[in-house]
């Protein structure tokens, strides 16, 4: 059994997030028929600081806003009613569980990393870093388990990565735990290895020295070249002191926004969320970044260049703490540029 990823329950958004929040919303100006873009200096462009964080915002001028990129979340869904809360909701989202009975207890989770993933550039609230990426949402906690922890089962597990690449995903985020090895997900892992699938795993929530599995397996040479594993910043651009390590996934691993969060908006209020849940929103967006502006990339060459442009956080190259460092989106574009260029 695996649970989901929340280190902190929703938190109350302090007084400048609010005073932030109420003002007028603007957007950037655009050409007919092109989306716009985030305003800097909106109220939307300083609540959504984790794009800011991850390097990201010059990068839509140059046509990188994950259009075209279809990015599976395997989380507890996004509920029937949030359509319009996404530029690109998949009509092939999903729930998992058939004739679901106990859908009650706090399930926001998925809601939240998606929000962080694909919100639309609106004015309103915030944006995702890859806000016009097709956003496949697939539910598989366990009926009822979100009474108290969203728990997640490995067979439904395996069969939610399975229905990401039968419905076109080119990433899938992973934002859930378990102390042990997920036999029954391997399998699929294979095969979204062998399609040249990203994964990207949290790195879990307690300050360890390793990583919690499905990230663990970024070190099994069957998947390495397909996985990133997501640690958690903070809003000082430090690693959060809760989050796991990087560990025997040092190559693979990167630290992205994830603590204090900014996640369900509403007129006047937003709530903080902290976790590594988060964090993977950022990463999976980045790559979706990568691939919507440089499609001849494979899923496995877009990862090697996210690893390749992080900041060092810790020692100079890749470490055990940090891995290969912080997001760096502006600096992995630019890379792919110059490669081919």
């Amino acid at each position: 059994m695996t649970r989901s990823l929340r280190r902190s329950a929703r938190i109350a958004a302090q007084s400048a997030l609010m005073m932030i929040l109420i003002s007028t919303p603007t957007l950037a100006s655009a050409a007919s028929g092109t989306p716009p873009r985030p305003k800097l200096g909106s109220a939307e462009y300083r609540l959504s600081w984790g794009v800011k964080a991850s390097r990201a915002t010059g990068v839509y001028r140059k046509g990188a806003t994950g259009k075209g990129i279809v990015v599976a979340m395997i989380d507890t869904g996004v509920g029937p009613d949030a359509a319009g809360l996404f530029s690109d909701l998949s009509p092939h989202s999903i729930d998992l569980v058939p004739n679901r009975r106990f859908d009650t207890g706090d399930r926001r989770h998925g809601q939240q990393t998606a929000s962080l993933l694909a919100a639309p550039v609106d004015g309103a609230g915030t944006f995702g870093i890859a806000y016009e990426a097709t956003l496949l949402s697939i539910r598989a906690d366990r009926d009822g388990s979100c009474l108290r922890t969203c728990a997640f089962d490995p067979p439904l597990l395996a069969k939610a990565i399975d229905y990401a690449l039968d419905h076109g995903a080119s990433v899938i985020g992973m934002p859930m735990a378990s102390r042990r090895a997920i036999q029954a997900i391997e399998p699929a892992l294979e095969r979204a290895a062998k399609r040249g699938v990203v994964i990207v795993a949290a790195a879990g929530n307690d300050g360890d020295d390793q990583p919690v599995w499905p990230a663990r397996y970024a070190t099994d040479p069957r998947f390495a070249s397909s996985m990133l594993v997501s640690g958690a910043a903070t809003l000082q651009g430090r690693m959060a002191p809760w989050s796991n390590k990087a560990g025997a996934t040092r190559s693979r691993y990167v630290v992205a926004p994830g603590e204090y969060v900014v996640v369900d908006c509403g007129e006047r209020s937003c709530s903080l969320v902290s976790g590594t849940s988060y964090s993977v929103a950022y990463t999976a967006g980045a790559i979706a970044l990568l691939l919507s502006r440089a499609p001849h990339l494979s899923g496995p060459q877009a990862a090697s260049m996210l690893l390749q442009s992080a900041d060092d956080l810790a020692e100079r190259g890749t470490d055990h703490l940090t891995g290969r460092g912080r997001l760096n989106v502006g600096r992995a574009i630019r890379a792919v540029q110059e490669a081919k260029g």
